[in-house]
């Protein structure tokens, strides 16, 4: 996984090169099944999620939350390419604006809101909306244990592993 970080007070971007085509991966991250196969961490697993945007096959991007902690929302997007070995990258953003007013529950234009969850995102904020160095690197480990999942459900998928 490349070690990404453009913005590390508001921003923790991974990526990852997966042996599988584009339509795999897509519904791997848009199908809440199988979604949840890879995503499936104390953090994401209680999240309340807003999906704001997609692209069919290339981008998904939505906003989550831990309920009761609006003011703590991030914005993740996955975007996907075809890979250099013929797979698919699939590169992640999580980003956490410095001041963000808390987000509306209520999904908008068709998007969705569902269940994930975890622990509060806004954890680890200091003053002027800094984040701390253990912060950043708690997202960077939970965003590279997440991909990882992502990639292993392929490799199952091909060894025959239910």
């Amino acid at each position: 996984m490349a070690d990404e970080h453009p913005d590390p007070d508001s921003q923790v971007r991974r990526s990852v090169e997966v042996d599988a085509d584009i339509d795999d991966v897509w519904r791997a991250v848009t199908d809440p099944g199988e979604r949840a196969l890879w995503l499936d961490d104390p953090d994401a697993a209680g999240r309340r999620v807003r999906e704001d945007e997609r692209l069919p096959g290339h981008r998904l991007v939505w906003t989550w939350w831990h309920p009761g902690d609006e003011g703590g929302a991030s914005t993740v997007s996955v975007d996907l390419t075809p890979g250099d070995g013929g797979g698919t990258r699939v590169v992640v953003t999580e980003s956490w604006p410095a001041l963000r007013a808390p987000v509306r529950a209520e999904a908008r234009g068709g998007g969705l809101v569902g269940a994930w969850a975890g622990s509060s995102a806004g954890a680890g904020v200091g003053a002027r909306g800094r984040r701390s160095p253990s912060w950043v690197r708690c997202a960077v480990d939970r965003w590279d244990s997440r991909l990882l999942g992502l990639e292993l459900r392929f490799v199952a998928a091909r060894a025959g592993v239910a």
